[in-house]
């Protein structure tokens, strides 16, 4: 697997230690963050195991060396962009494990249109935090699955089997809507919009009995 934008690389430290790879790298743009990386893959004892580079996004990285990539702790967008940039590295891989802090719709259209299957998701509580976590491999154009709007901002396998964290989640969006609209100037086109989300989560709930 490949970490991009490793930071103090504690993920692929966790992923050795946890015997869910038997070697890892480790990549970041910043060359800080990747000396402290360094200090901990070797304060594990991990130097045979992790290997760690300099360099933004997958440029470090040959096609067909890893089997995996995690990109998380960054923005959808960004997410987005390092795909594409490195979209040949992307493409090799069997899986991208992706966990955007925002701009989810644009993450999944960007799969989409790439050519990537989006297989597995998730939504995970941290605290006050919710990360969605969105896993998908390569396919063939013509494989890839059409989705509505509502599918490509909440996840159209997320929606299927949803979780508890994800039913607290669709909670806590309404509430910050609901305090946009009420709190704030915005335009009545805006207004439309988030109305149209509180009522999509209150249908959802409805029918799956949502608690909040």
């Amino acid at each position: 697997m490949c970490d991009i934008g490793t930071d103090h690389c504690f993920l692929p430290i966790h992923a050795i230690q946890e015997g869910k790879v038997l070697t890892a790298i480790g990549a970041d743009v910043n060359a800080g963050p990747l000396a402290r990386a360094r200090e901990n893959v070797t304060r594990e004892g991990f130097m045979d195991k992790i290997e760690l580079r300099l360099g933004d996004g997958f440029a470090p990285i040959a096609p067909y060396e890893c089997d995996s990539a995690v990109i998380s702790g960054m923005g959808g967008m960004l997410i987005t962009h390092i795909i594409e940039r490195g979209l040949d590295v992307a493409r090799s891989l069997k899986q991208l494990i992706l966990s955007p802090q925002s701009d989810q719709a644009q993450v999944r259209r960007s799969l989409h249109r790439f050519g990537f299957e989006i297989y597995a998701e998730d939504m995970v509580k941290d605290g006050d935090k919710f990360y969605p976590v969105i896993v998908a491999r390569p396919c063939d154009f013509d494989m890839v699955d059409s989705y509505t709007d509502f599918e490509y901002e909440f996840g159209k396998l997320m929606l299927k089997s949803p979780n508890d964290d994800f039913y607290e989640y669709l909670q806590e969006l309404k509430r910050k809507n609901e305090n946009i609209i009420n709190k704030n100037p915005i335009s009545e086109d805006r207004k439309k919009q988030i109305l149209e989300v509180i009522r999509f989560i209150d249908e959802f709930c409805k029918s799956r009995a949502c608690r909040g």
